[in-house]
């Protein structure tokens, strides 16, 4: 069964941590005008994709749709005009207005885009903090831009160069997992160093070293951490593959054996020796069943209400300074869960939050068809603490 908080992931001591999904009870008040026929609050948290393109070929991507369709990039212009929209998204509204933070990601990778670094920047030097996920190629063209960041995820997702080689479609002999050890090792002294944001001493910050799991890499999780930790990183964080939307039912779906959960179990407990107060292990299981499957327990998407991918246009014929508004960081590409195609107007993404079309799409979505949420237990807080009062929350 799948579990909403699973003790095994993390010490109890850090249990205050940035994967824990429980901080969503944060936002209540906000979350509370999620309603029909009223003003939606403008998200907490926004992703924005700058590039659908990519330098590496992990087999298991959950972009690969969007990289064979959609290879564009935002522009500089659109992304600094997101940058100066988002602070004052809903500034007209009773609840808290704007964006709070931006997870820079992607379709592919975000340090492909040259403008990613002015981006980050402007949404500093607006008050938005920054996180980033990267698979670390080019974190040494920008490393002053992320030492402002609130945090740099780079998915590594080994523990050898012989086996990033081998998952990330890279010859043999390539060298690339040495490059980007030694540029997050570069990153992590640099912001240490020059006292930024990234080099707080705060457990939630800094470099972290990204893990997906996936068949061949679970017995290097040991070894992973031990680099991680080595290297300056704040933590490394451990979570399964999941399926991509357009694999659900089909044959290519993920799966792990009982040997594999096994061998992740052994591995993360070896790990969890090497958590102390400068470098903490964590995963993020909970979001899945006990063979790290779709645990999808809730009856509506909530989630399209609370967070939005900004992504490059549609064709290759869209317009330049064009940009998509999506409902779904699991479901890219799909475009029965975009808002906005080809937009040229920032400001039509808050006409366009909480119209009948965005209620139109939430109706519309059958979650059996939906791949391992990313906001499942968000999903489970809205309806369990919110609509039905399950936990008595004003009674503290």
């Amino acid at each position: 069964m799948p579990k909403l908080f699973n003790v095994n992931e993390w010490k109890a001591l850090k249990r205050w941590n940035p994967y824990n999904s429980f901080k969503l009870l944060a936002h209540i008040e906000r979350w509370q005008n999620i309603k029909a026929g009223c003003p939606v609050p403008a998200p907490v948290l926004v992703t924005v994709d700058p590039a659908n393109v990519c330098d590496l070929n992990c087999e298991w991507c959950n972009a690969r749709f969007i990289r064979d369709h959609r290879n564009r990039m935002l522009t500089e212009k659109v992304l600094c005009e997101i940058a100066d929209f988002l602070p004052t998204w809903g500034s007209s509204g009773s609840y808290p207005p704007g964006v709070k933070a931006v997870c820079v990601a992607g379709g592919g990778e975000s340090l492909l885009n040259p403008a990613t670094p002015v981006f980050i920047e402007r949404l500093v030097k607006n008050g938005v903090e920054a996180g980033i996920v990267t698979n670390g190629t080019r974190i040494d063209t920008c490393i002053e831009a992320l030492s402002h960041c609130t945090w740099v995820g780079v998915s590594v997702d080994a523990g050898s160069a012989k086996t990033f080689n081998k998952l990330k479609g890279l010859p043999e002999n390539s060298s690339v997992f040495t490059k980007i050890i030694d540029n997050m090792a570069e990153l992590a002294e640099y912001s240490r160093s020059h006292q930024t944001r990234l080099g707080s001493k705060y457990p939630s910050y800094g470099v972290n070293y990204k893990y997906l799991l996936y068949k061949d890499n679970i017995g290097e999780i040991f070894e992973a951490a031990k680099t991680a930790k080595s290297i300056g990183c704040k933590s490394i964080h451990f979570r399964p593959a999941g399926t991509t939307w357009n694999n659900v039912g089909t044959d290519n779906e993920i799966t792990f054996t009982e040997d594999d959960i096994k061998l992740f179990e052994e591995q993360i407990k070896l790990a969890q020796e090497l958590d102390d107060d400068t470098f903490g292990v964590f995963g993020v299981t909970h979001k899945f069943n006990d063979h790290f499957g779709i645990a999808n327990l809730f009856k509506k998407c909530w989630a399209v209400f609370m967070t939005a991918v900004i992504q490059p246009p549609l064709t290759p014929e869209s317009p330049k300074d064009s940009f998509n508004l999506g409902l779904c960081c699991d479901r890219r590409g799909d475009e029965r869960l975009e808002l906005l195609h080809d937009c040229l107007d920032v400001n039509e993404i808050e006409k366009a939050w909480g119209s009948d079309k965005h209620w139109e799409i939430h109706s519309a979505i059958d979650i059996r068809t939906c791949p391992r949420c990313t906001y499942q237990p968000h999903n489970q807080i809205y309806e369990e603490v919110i609509l039905n009062d399950s936990m008595t929350y004003k009674f503290i």
